[in-house]
């Protein structure tokens, strides 16, 4: 919880917030916007698209084929890490759609004009646009050639998504070379060894499989870089229930200092890192009620009550106007303090617009 940044430092910008975490899941946008909502100081959802809006934050395939939150200075150098490796794994998906090369390049191409002449686009703007070499084909390979696009020309650097459309939680695609204003150039090796640092500092205790999940590369680049953190006194190592842990080294202090709070009742958005960054998320999430927080296994997480490090229940937003914010649901063998839960809710970034 406290690698996590749940329980936030007064001051911290929503773009300290996603620099320190390496990136953020952002698959929902809205409950995305409430994890680093929740980790900032401010906690307000109006100062966090203000972030995206001031270009200090962009969203875009950065690992594993998932939309993640990363800061717009860095997202050049772990694109440069991560995305080859994904458009090689997409080369089927990328014949299947009939998708070439020279198609790519009429794409970003059309790109480049429509939003330097109209400026940051909508996707359905930026579909619009794209139609003339995206059109026809046999059923369903239209939608999937323009997502291929947008996909595959965000992983090549090409287009991000950044400011938001007033008044709605959708974001409009932005040219990278004019919305980044300051790019950090890293080669190879300083880029991997920065990448793991902040994983590990911000997620930490983590195993050399988490990380290897959460960043899609091979373990042995995770591990050189890890223990290059690890030579250098950036992050420590520890052994728990004989595993190897990795984390940071005022880890302890931290915990000292803060422990009763990081214990608190926390309501987290379904794609949260404390669920989603994590290979094994066993200490967070008992196995047992994994089916609970994932129906069916298919990717789609529910919201969930944290308390003492652990996930307590379920929890939406109540349909009725008055009476409770939430509607609880508690894990089987759990119990709940749904007042504490709903007290909680009533000063909740989902629920309260600063």
């Amino acid at each position: 919880m406290l690698s996590l940044g749940l329980v936030p430092t007064e001051g911290t910008s929503p773009a300290e917030v996603v620099r320190s975490l390496g990136c953020m899941q952002a698959q929902a946008l809205g409950g995305a916007l409430v994890s680093i909502a929740l980790r900032s100081g401010h906690g307000s959802l109006d100062e966090v698209r203000a972030a995206f809006d001031r270009g200090q934050i962009v969203r875009t395939w950065t690992q594993r084929g998932t939309i993640h939150f990363a800061p717009a200075e860095d997202v050049g150098w772990i694109l440069g890490l991560t995305a080859e490796r994904i458009m090689r794994s997409d080369a089927r998906r990328r014949d299947h759609f009939g998708v070439d090369e020279a198609m790519l390049e009429s794409a970003a191409e059309i790109a480049d004009t429509s939003i330097t002449e109209r400026g940051p686009l909508t996707r359905d703007e930026l579909l619009e646009a794209l139609q003339p070499i995206t059109a026809g084909g046999r059923e369903g390979e239209e939608y999937g050639r323009q997502r291929y696009l947008l996909t595959t020309l965000s992983m090549r650097g090409i287009i991000v998504q950044g400011p938001f459309v007033e008044g709605k939680d959708e974001q409009r695609f932005a040219l990278s070379s004019t919305w980044i204003s300051a790019p950090v150039r890293l080669d190879h090796d300083e880029a991997l060894c920065e990448w793991l640092r902040r994983y590990v500092l911000s997620h930490g205790p983590v195993t050399l499989d988490d990380a290897a999940r959460w960043t899609g590369l091979p373990k042995g680049q995770c591990r050189a870089a890890i223990e290059t953190g690890v030579d250098q006194g950036d992050i420590v190592r520890t052994t728990i229930r004989e595993r190897e842990y990795f984390h940071a080294p005022d880890l302890d202090d931290r915990l000292a200092e803060h422990g009763e709070a990081a214990r608190g009742l926390f309501l987290l958005p379904g794609f949260d890192e404390l669920i989603l960054g994590y290979k094994d998320r066993s200490f967070t999430l008992d196995p047992m009620h994994e089916k609970a927080v994932v129906p069916g296994g298919n990717g789609m997480f529910k919201n969930t009550l944290i308390q003492d490090a652990t996930v307590r229940a379920t929890w939406k937003r109540s349909p009725r106007k008055s009476g409770p914010p939430i509607l609880v649901e508690p894990l089987d063998g759990e119990v709940v303090d749904v007042g504490l839960a709903e007290e909680t809710a009533r000063r909740h970034p989902a629920f309260v617009r600063v």
